[in-house]
């Protein structure tokens, strides 16, 4: 297909809007800061599903820990490890390859094209997860000897369970994704982060309650996906209907049709590699608590689980925004904007420092008293473990969303070789360091994989895009999060113990002083994008911050739209 002009595609862009939420797809015209108001008002949106998610994850984890023996709530976690790990390999990277592909049809006019999209990717999707789910029900038995060999009957009931639901937990991901695409964050915040996650709470209090059965403590956390997917279908059908039924014809002239083939070919050829990828990255987070299980015990798979669950809210908080940085990347991308997609990745990236580095420095300094709140037993390496990935993820966090940076530019096969690579060290590492380390060899396992992984990434998003997540903002985060949840906690902890009263008094003070920093430092972290939400300022753009800060320069503005010359079309960009 022909490549569209610049200020074809820019005017195309102006009439292609999402139906809600950021509305991602919509126009680029404008100031590089209303672009940065969007993503304020998706990211806050994103902010409150992650801020539910991140208590209900952690309160799973805590009432499993109370309700239940070590031995099945080890067991329980490496079972459903195994079924994120599967339902990873069922996706297939399609949600990266939604993400990227619908977002660049609908802002070149391509209609047609995004509609097809989305079948062409689920169809696939639900082939896999059908035929995972039959394996892993076939060896249950087999998987339940290596994961729960106190109870191999108990755990065989908990696998055969969760291979039910298998095919429905890949098919809610790929729709969820679908609705991003379209520019719309409310579906998933609502279904996958607060409906599902406060049902399977709610399902796992009702288990404990009824009955002491590791079976009946699966079906409870498996249960919810099944609402959840009519959920995420109807809502994408509807999101779907009403873009086409009120957004305007956008190119000057008709689109000339892509073949399925064409179209299903430019999709896999991107999505394949990242189908890899993000098997490799779902189980760089998981198949440490499997391995955990089958070298050591369930019963260490249990603290380690626990130990490592701070991860999961920064993890939350950070996704927010890059939910919403996605689909604004692939559209600048898209559009030939690679400046204003560099300042976005930079905002972001100090966005996400400020977000991330409060818990992982209050966690590390709190070590004891985190560990220590789901139960006497799961002290003593647990600590180390809470110390050891807290240090980790203050770097990982600290260089931005790399990988998304790959992805919008067509690089999937770089966050494959990255994603491998890790994946390969973690494993290595876990098979050498846990039988005679522990829980506290797989802790150092991952955390050298989550570094070789960052500064992979980082040195390819420098060389091949030349974009750096480093500026003013990004030192400002850094250095306000060091001093009110690093220094002033750790100081008052070497002064009167590590007490939960401590941790408590240290830091209410410590948060304070952490949101004067922030609004001293506003113009540097762009954090005026949100005054945007505040009533009788939605639609006005950013305000210019100080030179030479994260937020400012050149790239603040995106270019006048040019007279069309062509007619937009989508644009294929194949993945290496």
């Amino acid at each position: 297909m022909a490549v569209p002009e610049p200020g074809a595609a820019r005017a195309a862009a102006a009439g292609a809007g999402g139906t809600e939420g950021t509305g991602e797809a919509g126009g680029s015209g404008g100031s590089g800061g209303a672009n940065l108001n969007r993503l304020a008002r998706g990211g806050a949106l994103n902010l409150v599903g992650a801020a539910v998610a991140g208590v209900q994850g952690l309160a799973l984890v805590f009432l499993i820990a109370h309700l239940y023996s070590q031995k099945i709530a080890g067991t329980f976690f490496a079972a459903t490890s195994l079924f994120l790990i599967l339902a990873a390999v069922a996706g297939l990277g399609t949600d990266a390859g939604l993400l990227r592909w619908l977002p660049r049809h609908l802002a070149l006019g391509d209609r047609a094209a995004a509609l097809r999209t989305v079948p062409v990717a689920l169809v696939p999707v639900l082939a896999t997860a059908a035929a995972g789910a039959l394996l892993l029900a076939l060896t249950a038995s087999w998987t339940a000897g290596h994961i729960g060999v106190d109870d191999p009957g108990q755990a065989a009931g908990m696998v055969r369970v969760l291979a039910v639901f298998l095919p429905l937990a890949a098919a809610q991901d790929a729709l969820l994704a679908a609705t991003r695409g379209y520019g719309s964050m409310r579906p998933t915040v609502l279904v996958d982060k607060i409906i599902r996650q406060a049902a399977q709470v709610a399902g796992v209090i009702a288990a404990a309650l009824w009955t002491e059965d590791a079976t009946a403590l699966a079906l409870a956390w498996a249960a919810p996906y099944l609402p959840c997917v009519i959920i995420a279908a109807l809502w994408y059908r509807r999101i779907r209907r009403a873009h086409h039924a009120t957004s305007p014809p956008v190119p000057a002239e008709p689109v000339e049709p892509m073949s399925p083939r064409a179209l299903a070919g430019g999709f896999w050829r991107f999505t394949a590699p990242r189908a890899v990828a993000q098997i490799c990255q779902t189980a760089f987070q998981r198949a440490d608590i499997v391995l955990v299980a089958a070298l050591s015990s369930p019963r260490e798979a249990a603290i380690y689980t626990a130990a490592t669950r701070f991860i999961v809210i920064s993890q939350l908080a950070t996704q927010a925004v890059q939910n919403v940085m996605q689909p604004a990347v692939s559209r600048l991308m898209a559009l030939g904007d690679r400046a204003g997609a560099g300042r976005v990745f930079a905002v972001c990236a100090s966005w996400n420092l400020a977000l991330a580095w409060p818990v992982h420095l209050a966690v590390a300094v709190g070590a004891p008293v985190y560990i220590g709140a789901f139960g006497g037993g799961y002290r003593g390496d647990g600590e180390f473990v809470t110390v050891i990935l807290a240090g980790a993820m203050l770097v990982a966090t600290a260089t931005g969303a790399r990988d998304v940076m790959l992805l919008m530019a067509g690089r999937s096969g770089l966050s494959l070789v990255n994603q491998s690579t890790a994946l390969g060290v973690t494993i290595m590492l876990n098979v050498l360091l846990i039988p005679p380390f522990g829980i506290v060899g797989a802790a150092l396992a991952r955390a050298c994989g989550l570094l070789v992984r960052t500064l992979m990434a980082l040195v390819q998003v420098r060389r091949i895009l030349g974009m750096s997540p480093a500026g003013a903002g990004l030192a400002w985060a850094a250095a306000a999060a060091l001093t009110s949840f690093g220094a002033l906690p750790l100081a008052l902890r070497l002064a009167f113990g590590s007490s939960a009263g401590t941790l408590v008094f240290a830091l209410i003070p410590g948060s304070i002083l952490y949101l004067a920093l922030l609004w001293v430092g506003r113009e540097r972290l762009a954090l005026t994008a949100f005054a945007a939400l505040l009533p009788g300022r939605r639609g006005r753009g950013a305000r210019t911050p100080a030179p030479g800060s994260t937020a400012g320069s050149a790239a603040d503005t995106t270019a006048d739209p040019a007279p069309a010359t062509t007619s937009a079309r989508s644009v294929h960009v194949h993945g290496n």
